[in-house]
């Protein structure tokens, strides 16, 4: 009796895990290249790469948009430049240049940040819009804008 009821809770276990998504993977030519981002654009994140690192623009038109982000790398964080923030907005380099806290507030305009990663071999991106995971459909990859399969997600280089 107990081995068939300790068989069903392991049963159970390895279905929850199977149904808990896990982080997608990108690679790095899905990013290459800018988008066209205009006021026009919808509500969202913009991620792109070229030759002077990457890029990520938040875009919130009308109303106010409150955009979260957590990135982290095996390499380390550089050259990190801010891009039209108001003075709410921030980034932060954390955890010895291995964590970079992304907090906007964008109205009808673009707020972003270009950086560099020194090092290592991925991004991962935790993107949050108005207090919650932001919609896959709410995130755009490169100049084609696609959309990860998941969020959080990454970027392999």
């Amino acid at each position: 009796m107990r081995k068939s009821a300790l068989a069903a809770v392991f049963a159970v276990a390895a279905l929850l895990v199977a149904l808990v998504p896990v982080a997608s993977a990108a690679s790095l030519t899905t990013t290459q290249g800018a988008p066209n981002v205009t006021d026009d654009s919808p509500t969202g994140y913009f991620i792109f790469h070229d030759e002077n690192g990457f890029h990520l623009r938040t875009h919130g038109p009308k109303a106010e948009h409150n955009f979260y982000a957590v990135l982290r790398t095996t390499g380390t964080f550089e050259n990190v430049d801010p891009i039209r923030l108001e003075p709410d907005d921030t980034v932060d380099i954390t955890d010895g240049g291995h964590r970079m806290v992304i907090h906007f507030h964008t109205y009808d305009g673009i707020d972003g940040v270009n950086f560099t990663v020194n090092g290592g071999d991925k991004l991962h991106l935790k993107l949050q819009l108005d207090g919650k995971n932001a919609p896959t459909d709410q995130i755009y990859l490169g100049p084609e804008g696609r959309h990860p399969k998941h969020n959080p997600f990454t970027i392999k280089f």
